[in-house]
């Protein structure tokens, strides 16, 4: 079966990259994993590391379900095979391991729309995701 990775911030364009990845799913009878990466605070060698971490890990694990929701809306509307996938870690890289782990055939994905400029100067995941992987991905503006 075909499966398509969505990566999904919350953004405007990211919501936009759901409606072109249900046209796409329907079209070739695709899976849609959906994927949210959230950053893991850098609190090494603090007093309490441990409970920090598992709180942060509640928290974000909250905001990654918040930010997921209406993506998972459209979808089940849709009638689209879905699954939906939180992760933590610096976010770029993370996609690039969720498509591998997941045997994705393509990737569709927002960008907030820097322009080639902007991107070149601020960087961008997008950008970044495209160099580290070999699976086709369509950008959605």
């Amino acid at each position: 079966m075909n499966a398509i990775l969505v990566p999904i911030d919350g953004s405007k364009t990211a919501l936009r990259a759901i409606g072109h990845a249900i046209t796409q799913a329907k079209r070739i009878r695709a899976h849609v994993h959906l994927l949210n990466v959230q950053l893991l605070p850098d609190i090494y060698r603090t007093e309490h590391e441990y409970l920090a971490v598992a709180l942060n890990r509640q928290l974000t694990t909250r905001r990654a379900k918040a930010i997921l929701k209406p993506a998972v809306a459209r979808l089940q509307r849709a009638h689209v095979p879905h699954t939906v996938h939180i992760i933590y870690g610096d976010v770029a890289p993370s996609i690039a391991r969720a498509v591998r782990r997941l045997k994705c055939d393509s990737i569709v994905m927002g960008t907030r729309g820097l322009g080639p400029i902007g991107g070149l100067l601020l960087g961008s995941v997008a950008t970044k995701v495209i160099h580290l992987v070999k699976t086709p991905i369509t950008l959605v503006k």
